[in-house]
């Protein structure tokens, strides 16, 4: 585990624009990894350094809805 530094850190997918948080949590070794959209699978995060990226989640307020036009108002 961690010495307890951590953050909250906010991610857009570059691809389909789905947006995600994760916890950034400081580590005394260097850590690698990656974070993948669970809605096209394009790589949203890469890192490699004193930390880790855990706790992955999307944000429901701006989730992208595929196959589905805005009906205009009359």
């Amino acid at each position: 585990m961690g010495n307890s530094i951590w953050s909250i850190e906010y991610f857009t997918c570059p691809n389909c624009g789905m947006n995600y948080t994760a916890t950034r949590e400081e580590h005394q070794h260097k850590h690698s990894g990656r974070f993948e959209c669970k809605v096209c699978t394009s790589e949203v995060h890469a890192w490699s350094g004193p930390y880790e990226f855990h706790g992955w989640k999307t944000e429901s307020t701006l989730s992208p809805e595929f196959g589905r036009r805005w009906q205009s108002s009359p």
